[in-house]
């Protein structure tokens, strides 16, 4: 047995290589470079999906830490593997294997990502049955691994009411605003791809080439569903991921000035061009959310003069713009520095900052009761001992896990918590019901100002909190 068995479990049936393939139904594609950290999570996912009928075309950007001797050697064990090799670019590589691609649709696998077991059966189906040229799905967030994992749920649609309805996208006037990203998280009719013509952008690197690809499945889409069910899981954690590369702060600007160039080439632009300014100003804002503190200023210059020529061209309404986005819009108008201060000013929610600085303040007092033992909580825990505080215990109003520890932590009811730890701080770790657990809390006698609500997961996820001290 070599290595890579060995880390997983098997029954000692190889039923890949047994399996005659007459009718691939998925083509699941994975481009990867330079990831031997995560890739054979990754694609053992894809090898155990409950769909056999698959094929796993891996897309090799000239890898150079060892990713690609790992792919080989699992390619050696399930012959629905294809490996294959282009430039170091997440658009050609995604293009080398739609054209390579056989299955009646595509699926999308990133290499530090990985999928649970029923996906692509599952979606497959409900592709078949519905007739759908797209099919997406809400997904989870991850963070940490083996044990030490925490998994969150995230919902791709603001309006609940969408979701399992086959849509033509572009006669929705909320999916056409709001879109349905996360393009990985589903499937695309193979046929409707090529016909359309749509494919990602061939810029070098590896962040943003899927801007044009997902708009444009959007615009040429007939029928398209969105699901509830979520298989698909994103690693939130990875430092060396796409999304933290220095190299992105042009990137995105080349994509959208690539997908300017798309929709005109359609003459489609007159008709979207509204929509188009208004996911370009919307994805520029949380781009530069997502930077570090050292990168913000060099692309706010770019950022700057990229909305102002817009906006001098007199070509745009800016009829669908929200508030924030005329605001934006406004302070382009004016000069840079004043919209680099508006950003800077806007960019944390003053609720967001005060339970910061609570947060913060808990590595003096230390004591610390985390309200929630579900993920949430979990987050808060690594939050709060990566910061220098001390967890004394989980409370939780599960009867079932009373009694349990998590880790080296005790989990007890609320009642027994507030006896044992009266004058704890008590971290309420709940998205949804934390009203409540507040009013709970106060009425065991607990003081207000020793509550801190933490109920965005976001920005705990945001802290780096996976990072390595």
């Amino acid at each position: 047995m070599n290595h890579l068995e060995s880390r997983w479990e098997t029954d000692g049936v190889n039923r890949s290589n047994t399996y005659e393939s007459k009718k691939i139904k998925v083509s699941v594609l994975i481009y990867v470079r330079n990831d031997k950290c995560h890739i054979e999570t990754c694609i053992r996912s894809v090898m155990n999906q409950t769909l056999r009928e698959i094929e796993i075309i891996i897309i090799d950007g000239q890898s150079s830490d060892g990713t690609l001797e790992i792919i080989k050697e699992m390619s050696e064990m399930d012959c629905r593997i294809k490996v294959c090799h282009s430039e170091p670019s997440v658009g050609l590589q995604f293009n080398t294997g739609l054209k390579l691609a056989k299955g009646e649709y595509i699926g999308i696998c990133e290499s530090d990502d990985y999928v649970l077991p029923d996906m692509y059966e599952r979606q497959y189906n409900i592709a078949c049955q519905n007739q759908l040229d797209v099919l997406k799905a809400d997904f989870y967030r991850f963070g940490g691994h083996g044990k030490g994992e925490i998994r969150l749920p995230f919902a791709v649609l603001g309006d609940a009411s969408l979701y399992g309805r086959v849509i033509c996208p572009r006669e929705n006037g909320y999916i056409t605003k709001m879109g349905v990203k996360a393009f990985w998280s589903g499937i695309y009719r193979r046929d409707f791809l090529i016909e359309s013509k749509i494919f990602m952008n061939e810029t070098g690197g590896a962040a943003y080439q899927d801007t044009s690809f997902y708009f444009m499945t959007l615009l040429k889409a007939e029928r398209m569903l969105v699901s509830k069910e979520a298989f698909y899981c994103y690693c939130w954690d990875n430092e060396k991921s796409s999304s933290n590369s220095p190299r992105k702060i042009t990137m995105i600007i080349e994509e959208y000035a690539l997908f300017k160039k798309r929709l005109q080439e359609e003459a489609l632009f007159e008709k979207w061009k509204e929509h188009y300014l208004f996911w370009k100003i919307g994805d520029f804002i949380w781009f530069y959310s997502r930077l570090s503190e050292s990168q913000k200023s060099e692309y706010v210059e770019f950022m700057y003069h990229e909305l102002k020529r817009d906006i001098d061209s007199g070509e745009f309404r800016q009829s669908m713009l929200t508030s924030v986005g005329k605001e934006v819009s406004d302070k382009v108008v004016q000069s840079k520095d004043i919209l680099e201060r508006y950003l800077k000013e806007n960019e944390s929610t003053y609720w967001k900052m005060k339970m910061k600085e609570k947060l913060d303040e808990i590595k003096y007092r230390k004591d610390v009761v985390i309200f929630g033992s579900g993920n949430v909580g979990k987050l808060v825990y690594k939050y709060i001992t990566k910061t220098g505080g001390s967890v004394l215990a989980y409370a939780d109003n599960k009867k079932e896990i009373w009694g349990i520890k998590d880790g080296n932590t005790l989990i007890m009811s609320p009642e027994q918590a507030t006896k044992l730890f009266n004058d704890a701080v008590y971290v309420i770790a709940n998205s949804v019901h934390y009203e409540e657990m507040k009013k709970q809390l106060l009425g065991l006698a607990i003081r207000e100002e020793d509550i801190i609500i933490c109920s965005d997961y976001d920005f705990l996820l945001d802290q780096d909190i996976f990072k390595a001290s």
